[in-house]
């Protein structure tokens, strides 16, 4: 009798770690790029709290995890099981991909990253010297906000509600610690919005605003939009937001959040494979069919 290996017994896995997941498209768009590329691997979404985390991380490295990804609420909540963060994640403090390396658990942000990317490649729309309003300092806003400096962005202004009065500003200070006085201007009030929106041009919703299940909400009157905006939204469930409709129909360009997610996808896997390319197109095909784009 011929002894054969069991080919499951090797396979390498790889998740996403948050709440909620159930909608992320990360799956479908990391097992399409595994499956193309021939590798034995599967990645799987997993509902985890912060108060779970103890827990989790320890069992997933000694069940031959290889890779992670972290969303809300948990992308500064896990920094505290790492070793260490790389240059990117130390500015953000905030962890989107988590990987193994030397026996080290390892974190970086690729989210913004992957919004430069997209915005530059899909949006067609260089960020460099212009002046934007991002809403929101969370995790995937603080990724944003670093990688907008570092690609030349002129200034930064951030809003958030009064109850994020305190992240908006820790973001602040820490991005002008990165670059001095890019970020001047940093607001809770409302009323300050149409002001705002005239300082800027470039605009972008980092935060849930919109998202499924609560779709007919946007994080600011979209009337005072002009056809001069580049309004971007981090949402992707649903792909089409009302932010985005309704900047479109004031004639401002527009960008859909899932081509961040596509792109930072892309770059996670490259820290996961210590530098091995995916297959992007397929990524983008498998996350659009699942968001019947």
């Amino acid at each position: 009798m011929i002894e054969k290996n069991n080919p499951w017994a090797e396979t390498q896995f790889f998740g996403l770690l948050g709440s909620p997941v159930r909608k992320s498209l990360s799956a479908a768009m990391h097992n399409g790029n595994f499956k193309s590329l021939g590798m034995n691997a599967l990645y799987t979404p997993y509902e985890v709290t912060a108060e779970e985390l103890p827990k989790v991380i320890p069992a997933l490295e000694s069940l031959r995890f290889k890779g992670l990804n972290v969303t809300m609420p948990l992308k500064q909540e896990i920094i505290k099981y790492l070793d260490e963060l790389d240059e990117i994640a130390s500015l953000c403090n905030a962890v989107n991909t988590v990987y193994w390396k030397d026996g080290k658990l390892c974190g970086s942000n690729t989210d913004g990253i992957g919004f430069v990317h997209g915005l530059k490649e899909q949006g067609r729309y260089d960020p460099t010297g212009k002046h934007c309003l991002l809403f929101g300092a969370g995790g995937a806003s603080r990724g944003v906000a670093f990688a907008l400096c570092a690609a030349g962005l002129s200034s930064i202004t951030l809003w958030g509600r009064p109850s994020g009065h305190d992240k908006l500003q820790k973001l602040a200070s820490d991005l002008n610690g990165y670059r001095s006085d890019v970020c001047k201007i940093q607001s809770t009030d409302e009323r300050d919005i149409p002001k705002l929106l005239k300082e800027n041009e470039l605009i972008i919703n980092g935060t849930s605003v919109g998202m499924a299940p609560n779709t007919d909400a946007t994080v600011f009157d979209t009337s005072y939009l002009e056809s001069r905006h580049m309004v971007c939204d981090l949402v992707y469930v649903p792909d089409d937001t009302k932010l985005l409709r309704q900047a479109a129909a004031k004639g401002a360009r527009t960008l859909v959040g899932y081509w961040m997610t596509i792109w930072q996808g892309a770059e996670a896997f490259r820290r996961w494979t210590g530098g091995k390319e995916p297959d992007v197109k397929v990524m983008t095909d498998a996350a659009l069919q699942f968001l019947e784009v």
